[in-house]
């Protein structure tokens, strides 16, 4: 199995626009995470697919990366934001920059192709490409992966 997730052909909709400088602007000037939101969805459209409350219990690591990303940061977990896709290239700075405020104000922003929704508790649940992944690590993973909760099978 692969080290990381394969990579993605990155839509041209999350290239950074030539007002990027004035966004940035705006997003340092927005006063709550409502006002960064509505920024978000101006310049970005859709980007945002759901939230989900938890990681899934089957995978431990994952909470525990998330509490000390906001251990650093001095927030709260908040919620995981599951967005289209976060690119990572230096024309996607925007997108970036917006997913790094967002987890700076204690959420876990994940692309919605690595995660879905247990569909009994709602937790997120990483896909089978990740499950192997974190298994080929060494992380505490299910002996077989699925789309369920072990605790809602």
């Amino acid at each position: 199995m692969p080290e990381t997730v394969k990579e993605v052909q990155v839509p041209d909709k999350y290239l950074d626009p030539e007002n990027t400088p004035h966004i940035i602007n705006r997003l340092k000037n927005s006063r709550t995470l409502g006002e960064v939101m509505t920024l978000v969805d101006e310049v970005f459209p859709d980007w945002f697919v759901t939230t989900m409350e938890v990681y899934c219990s089957d995978y431990p690591h994952l909470t525990t990366n998330w509490k000390h990303i906001c251990r650093m940061s001095k927030s709260r977990t908040a919620q995981i934001i599951i967005v289209e896709e976060i690119p990572e290239k230096d024309d996607h700075s925007l997108i970036t920059t917006f997913a790094e405020c967002f987890t700076r104000a204690g959420f876990s922003v994940r692309r919605k192709r690595e995660y879905i929704k247990c569909e009994n508790c709602g937790s997120a649940v990483p896909n089978t490409e990740l499950w192997h992944i974190f298994k080929d690590k060494g992380f505490l993973v299910p002996e077989k992966w699925s789309e369920k909760c072990t605790g809602c099978q």
